[in-house]
């Protein structure tokens, strides 16, 4: 009969999620780092990168004999697991099966714009314009609930428009 698993949450170091992770899978741990896509901007460019769901934390699925602190506490890019006292609380399992179930084929969770709207910063995006004319540019920033800041090419520069979101298709 196999012993009975909970989840913990364990916390890392900053930005060593990733690197935790893999020592704990090195150990033969079952590790769920729940992840998303995440845009960076810098000097004009974006990028996406995947990043951590939960900034500082992943989870183990341990069974009563391997809940062996220290080993955890220890591993590198580990900070050691979640706790009160002596108390360790699992994670309950619907929280850690509703994340595992939102994940796609490559395990990253969809969050944010991209779900609702079909784009997100730094997206290709048409609308209509005057004539019923399609203009087409990239997606800046939202403005407000219902407009959004489009940059648009227009001899050789970039120029802001505020349109309605609703007017927005994905290129």
């Amino acid at each position: 009969m196999e012993e009975l698993r909970r989840w913990y949450a364990v916390r890392t170091h900053p930005r060593k999620e990733f690197f935790a992770k893999q020592n704990f899978e090195n150990q033969s741990f079952r590790v769920f780092l729940p992840s998303t896509i995440r845009i960076v901007r810098h000097a004009r460019k974006v990028k996406e990168t995947l990043s951590p769901l939960f900034p500082g934390y992943l989870f183990l699925h341990l069974a009563k004999s391997e809940e062996n602190w220290i080993t955890i506490s220890s591993t590198r890019g580990a900070i050691g697991p979640v706790r009160f006292g002596n108390y360790y609380p699992p994670v309950p399992d619907w929280f850690i099966e509703g994340l595992m179930e939102r994940a796609n084929e490559k395990g990253i969770i969809p969050v944010g714009m991209k779900e609702k709207y079909g784009f997100s910063p730094g997206d290709k995006v048409r609308f209509k314009g005057p004539n019923d004319t399609i203009i087409e540019g990239v997606l800046k920033a939202l403005d407000g609930k219902d407009r959004a800041i489009i940059l648009i090419e227009m001899l050789k520069r970039e120029v802001e428009a505020k349109v309605p979101l609703l007017n927005l298709r994905a290129a």
